[in-house]
């Protein structure tokens, strides 16, 4: 009975409890991520910009009222 009582605080204080993992980091891992991160990144920023007026005209056909779209100040 009192090891039923204790495992799960011996499992909690084993999990909560930090310890050095001795682990090494290569210093370039850094720039490895950034060489191929930052295409995607910037590939995609260049696909908005070059499709942007296409993409702000069909949220405003989204989000744009019915009456809105056949009449203009200018037309007046």
């Amino acid at each position: 009975m009192l090891f039923k009582s204790i495992l799960p605080v011996l499992l909690l204080l084993n999990c909560t409890v930090a310890t050095s993992a001795y682990a090494y980091i290569d210093p370039n891992t850094g720039g490895f991520f950034f060489q191929t991160v930052a295409p995607f990144v910037y590939g995609i920023l260049g696909v908005i910009v070059i499709f942007w007026k296409k993409i702000t005209g069909f949220v405003k056909g989204l989000f744009g009222s019915k009456r809105d779209k056949g009449s203009s100040f200018s037309d007046s």
